[in-house]
């Protein structure tokens, strides 16, 4: 396999399927700590990951999971984007969470995100403009 071929499918499908059994089936075991519903977070939080190296693998048509400056087409036009993505995950979790019945770890999760998201994007924006090298 070359550096720049990735098979990004597997993923994809193992997140989708683990994503399916969290959210609508709910079955996991108690696990070593006798509690399904932690056991049930950490499948969540392995099908997160998977969906996420699907994506990146698809969508940068390279292995890795840190998404460089490099591999971006237009790096201010996406600082901006994750940004304003961030932050209205941030307004969107804080909202959300007086009427859905997420778990008080699940906006949390969610609000760890949105701040990477944000840290990613305030990093692209700065190397587009204050810290760019002439």
């Amino acid at each position: 396999m070359s550096r720049r071929e990735s098979t990004w499918w597997p993923f994809l499908g193992i997140g989708i399927i683990i994503l399916i059994e969290v959210l609508f089936v709910g079955w996991a075991p108690s696990g070593p700590w006798e509690d399904e519903s932690f056991t049930l977070g950490v499948f969540g939080i392995i099908g997160l990951f998977s969906l996420y190296v699907g994506w990146f693998r698809w969508k940068f048509k390279t292995n890795g999971l840190i998404p460089w400056l490099s591999l971006w087409n237009d790096v201010a036009r996406s600082g901006k984007l994750l940004v304003t993505l961030g932050v209205v995950m941030i307004f969107s979790t804080w909202f959300a969470g007086s009427w859905l019945a997420i778990p008080p770890a699940g906006g949390l999760i969610l609000n760890l995100i949105a701040s990477l998201l944000i840290l990613q994007g305030t990093y692209a924006i700065l190397t587009t403009g204050l810290l760019n090298e002439p």
